[in-house]
């Protein structure tokens, strides 16, 4: 009988026994086979289990991940906004500097810009570095720069806003301040104390007399409104101009008055034609500029230079 041949016998006792002895019997053979079977099931059963242990626990760990991102996904779309917001700032700010530097009148604009500077950030490029270090404190450094960049935008903002208000109080002083000749002549009267020509006496000349052909146009010297347009003994045919900030003209002995009380009217606007109403001994404009209600020497406002332009 080979080895294959043999038999395994199992022998089964009854625990009273008072019953006969069972017995199995079994090719050797078989039995291995039977045992290598059951040990292979067993083993792959248990690696089944330890596979499907890690499949759980990778998925656990996956879940955790997709959560995770969702939640820096959120972060990020915050983050965006208020990168959006600052861009918007600054897309603000250059249309401020834009109006400064018109309000300025800058020669070279291209070549003179706003000072900038400061830590500048790139969310990508930054965020694909957190392998090297922890996420919070790629968060807590991102959200400070953006609060530090958030407050140096406002208060460049309010400090533009500030200066456009100051350069646009300028401009609106510089319009409304006289500083052209009424009208092209020659100066027949200065302004001070004069020999009067109508009573011989000395008196105090409140402006200058300014000699011109009869007709020529007479031009508003800045920026205002007429608050007078009529006939006024001495003066003759008299136009009074406010131009705000304490300024105030007048222009007398006109043959023809082209304005009216209210109308608004702009430096280099013809006002009037040259004439010679009024306390007059020829055609001229009699031109008066008031500071503060108090006459002051016209020539003094006479800019040459607004003159050519």
């Amino acid at each position: 009988m080979s080895k294959n041949d043999k038999k395994i016998t199992l022998l089964i006792f009854d625990e009273a026994g008072q019953k006969e002895v069972k017995s199995l019997s079994f090719k050797k053979k078989t039995f291995k086979i039977t045992l290598i079977s059951l040990l292979t099931i067993f083993i792959i059963t248990i690696v089944s289990i330890v596979l499907l242990s890690k499949l759980y626990s990778e998925r656990r760990l996956m879940l955790s991940y997709k959560s995770e991102n969702e939640l820096l996904k959120v972060r990020l779309n915050e983050y965006a906004k208020r990168v959006n917001e600052i861009e918007s700032k600054l897309v603000y700010l250059d249309d401020l500097e834009k109006e400064v530097r018109e309000l300025a009148k800058y020669a070279d604009e291209k070549n003179k810009k706003l000072a900038i500077g400061g830590k500048e950030i790139d969310i990508l490029r930054d965020y694909s570095a957190t392998a090297e270090r922890k996420e919070v404190e790629f968060f807590n450094e991102l959200n400070n720069t953006l609060l530090s960049l958030t407050t140096e935008i406002e208060k460049k903002q309010n400090s533009l806003s500030e200066l456009i208000n100051f350069l646009e109080e300028q401009r609106l002083m510089t319009l409304s301040t006289p500083s052209i000749w009424p009208v092209r002549g020659w100066i027949s009267s200065k302004f001070g104390y004069r020999i009067s020509p109508f009573t011989g006496r000395r008196v105090f000349h409140e402006g200058v007399d300014i000699a011109a052909r009869y007709g020529a146009p007479v031009k508003a010297t800045a920026k205002g409104i007429v608050i007078y347009a009529g006939y006024k003994p001495g003066y003759g045919k008299l136009v009074t101009i406010d131009h705000g900030f304490g300024y105030v003209t007048r222009y007398a002995h006109n043959s023809k008055i082209l304005v009216k009380v209210g109308q608004r009217v702009n430096k280099g606007d013809i006002i009037a034609k040259v004439g010679s109403s009024g306390h007059s001994t020829g055609p001229h404009v009699h031109y008066e500029v008031l500071v503060n209600g108090v006459p002051v020497n016209p020539l003094e406002f006479i800019n040459e230079a607004a003159n050519d332009q």
